[in-house]
């Protein structure tokens, strides 16, 4: 993980192969193993495409979180607010639930079922057609 705030276009179309999974089935992110629900091998992929690409960032993610009340209840409708997000805070976010999944098992998958990385992806995707080529 990087604390730089610069990811470059190649960076961005590295994670924006994944919009299509996710805009799949949220059936389909996970498997059923003794009862359990396990991430598949894409969105396994996909977090560790998070970390390569330098999209997760390092810093105070908690406090972050607290600051921004409005993304701690990850069954809140936020879709307005990410749709007007700069690419700061939606990389904050998700590193916050990167994070956050180590210390509560199944909140990246939660976030993942609920649509909210589809929609953070889409706000990339929009981000990125927005800004002039690096």
């Amino acid at each position: 993980m990087t604390s730089s705030a610069i990811i470059t276009q190649t960076e961005i179309n590295q994670l924006l192969v994944y919009l299509e999974f996710f805009q799949g089935p949220s059936g389909t992110f996970y498997k059923e193993v003794n009862g359990w629900r396990c991430e598949v091998d894409t969105l396994i992929a996909f977090r560790k495409a998070l970390s390569d690409t330098g999209f997760t960032m390092v810093f105070d993610w908690g406090a972050w979180i607290r600051e921004h009340e409005i993304y701690r209840d990850i069954e809140r409708d936020i879709e307005k607010e990410i749709m007007n997000a700069d690419l700061e805070t939606l990389r904050k976010l998700v590193t916050s639930y990167v994070r956050g999944d180590r210390f509560n098992e199944g909140l990246f998958l939660a976030v993942a079922m609920s649509g909210k990385i589809k929609q953070i992806l889409f706000r990339l995707r929009q981000i990125s057609a927005e800004t002039p080529n690096k």
